[in-house]
């Protein structure tokens, strides 16, 4: 948090008379624009998340695409917010492959989402990154041949993504995530490496 403000202290420097505000929001309480409800849909990505946002910084023209496609959806609630340039989120969701791989997905996480950039005005945009655990009902040969290990159903999730709205619609966005699922080196996943991820694109409705 201390960081958070550090880096978005500049921007709010023309409002000295407010500080700076974090508001706290009960899961429980009725929806104030900080519930929303997402489709999406995609294709399978045998290309490794590690190659495409860190050694070799690929676009999807770049990836290496498989023979599966994926159908979810997610309900997400926003918990805490940081003015108006960040939030956190909890999120659920639930979803299932089709093709090449055919097992149902499950998952509960935290979204840290950064809500702030200079063209909102004319394009809303926001960047979430995902903590979270993915629960898969079969384990594929596909996973266990990328892992090079047994494999396991519980996975770390990891689900970067980038929206974008108009301004004159607050309660639609355009989303394109990067649905992944994994256990890195990670005991706990039983060193389990990389697993089932797809390029999806969706809509998300806010109230």
């Amino acid at each position: 948090m201390a960081l958070l403000c550090a880096l978005v202290g500049p921007l709010a420097g023309g409002r000295e008379a407010r500080a700076f505000d974090v508001e706290l929001r009960s899961p429980f309480a009725p929806c104030r624009a900080d519930c929303t409800a997402t489709l999406f849909a995609g294709q399978l990505v045998e290309t490794s998340m590690w190659e495409i946002f860190l050694t070799k910084h690929q676009g999807p023209w770049d990836w290496r695409w498989g023979s599966s496609t994926f159908v979810g959806g997610a309900f997400s609630r926003e918990v805490v917010r940081f003015d108006r340039f960040a939030a956190i989120e909890t999120e659920v969701g639930v979803g299932k492959r089709f093709g090449s791989l055919h097992e149902g997905e499950g998952w509960g996480a935290l979204y840290f989402r950064w809500k702030w950039f200079p063209w909102d005005a004319y394009l809303r945009t926001t960047l979430g990154i995902s903590i979270g655990l993915n629960y898969a009902t079969g384990v594929p040969v596909f996973e266990a041949r990328r892992a090079g290990v047994e494999g396991q159903n519980l996975l770390h999730y990891l689900s970067p993504e980038l929206t974008f709205g108009l301004p004159s619609r607050p309660d639609l966005d355009l989303i394109f995530r990067f649905h992944h699922r994994s256990g890195g080196d990670l005991p706990f996943f039983n060193r389990a490496g990389g697993g089932a991820q797809y390029g999806t694109v969706g809509l998300r409705y806010r109230w």
